[in-house]
């Protein structure tokens, strides 16, 4: 089969779509298909980008792909041109459902803590496109099953079209923390200061911690640029907290085997976090707060230590016991490599062949 992926991002983006498209591309490539990816150019909006991805559907002419998987709306122009002129060529609606839901859980909380709310005119005309390129695709493919069930109760006469393909990993021979002979106090959080990344939440929770193992150290990694306030938020730590801006997905091991604790303090996740695999593909105990996507990937105290996300004391209460008892840590993280396992991409590629072969 011959595919294409589109998104309207930029090729350099280290974001969680185009590693999801980039992770599996490269395996449907590797299983004899013909698969490419399509990126924005020149900071195209999205409706631009939907409109450029159908000229180049109509000018592909013979060259046709059998399938567009496709971001959201970007497919949108596809699926009805494919419509109209009745292409042979299907279209996927990938990663669908989390822009809506993410507004159900932004209506829930005080506008304080949303530093980047869902604008009206995301109300207006996004979410009405969203619900019309949910129609027209051939099939829509979810990150998590919690998310497939939202929208299957939200759209039950398209029930049948809504499919599950996860996010995955390339698996490791073998785990990395329970194989060594100690395990040092340092943790890791990873991304932006977002309101769903709650990475304040995170830092609180090290704090307590950090006062009772003042060796505790902190790894920021690909926060971006940080603020006044956010750089006054870790000034009390000094060298203890390390800071990385920016870092390429393919050069996070060596801070999943320098840091064996990992906080994910996430409000929401619109997929099973790249960064809860990968710390488990290397035996490190994560500590997550227990959002529908990491229950998914998550058993509490099994192959991993889920969190409420905002009772600190509770909290806490679970993170100190654990990380004193090193024996506990090296056991969740064996059990936590061999989970991980079963998320490898060429799992997740198969699924995604069947599913289009079927359609």
């Amino acid at each position: 089969m011959k595919i294409w992926f589109a998104a309207s991002i930029p090729e350099n983006s280290s974001g969680g779509v185009n590693r999801s498209m980039i992770g599996l591309s490269s395996t449907l490539n590797s299983m004899g298909h013909k698969a490419k990816i399509i990126y924005s150019r020149n900071n195209e909006n999205y409706l631009k980008f939907s409109f450029m991805l159908g000229i180049r559907l109509l000018l592909s002419l013979r060259n046709r792909p059998d399938w567009i998987i496709a971001r959201s709306t970007d497919g949108l122009i596809c699926s009805l041109i494919c419509k109209s002129f009745r292409f042979k060529t299907r279209v996927a609606l990938h990663s669908h459902g989390w822009e809506q839901k993410v507004y159900k859980v932004e209506k829930r909380l005080p506008h304080s803590v949303i530093n980047n709310p869902t604008t009206f005119r995301a109300r207006l005309l996004r979410f009405p496109l969203l619900n019309l390129q949910l129609k027209l695709s051939t099939i829509c493919i979810c990150g998590t099953f919690e998310e497939a069930r939202w929208l299957k109760i939200r759209n039950h006469d398209l029930r049948r079209k809504i499919n599950v393909i996860c996010n995955g990993i390339e698996p490791t021979d073998s785990a990395f923390w329970p194989e060594q002979d100690n395990l040092p106090p340092s943790f890791m959080i990873t991304g932006a200061f977002t309101w769903k990344k709650n990475i304040e939440y995170g830092i609180e929770c090290f704090r307590k911690v950090y006062n009772e193992i003042p060796d505790s150290r902190l790894f920021l990694i690909g926060t971006g640029q940080l603020l006044r306030k956010q750089l006054e938020l870790i000034a009390e730590f000094g060298d203890s907290v390390f800071v990385v801006e920016r870092e390429s997905p393919q050069l996070m091991n060596r801070w999943y085997e320098t840091c064996p604790f990992l906080f994910s303090t996430s409000r929401y996740e619109g997929g099973r976090a790249f960064t809860i695999l990968e710390a488990q593909n290397r035996g490190v105990t994560v500590f997550a707060s227990s959002i529908p996507s990491t229950r998914e990937i998550i058993t509490d105290y099994q192959n991993g230590i889920l969190l409420t996300g905002f009772d600190l004391l509770a909290d806490t209460g679970k993170i100190l016991p654990v990380i004193r008892d090193e024996k506990l840590c090296k056991k969740i993280g064996m059990n936590a490599w061999r989970r991980a396992q079963r998320q490898r991409w060429e799992r997740q590629g198969l699924r995604m062949e069947k599913l289009m072969l079927n359609k």
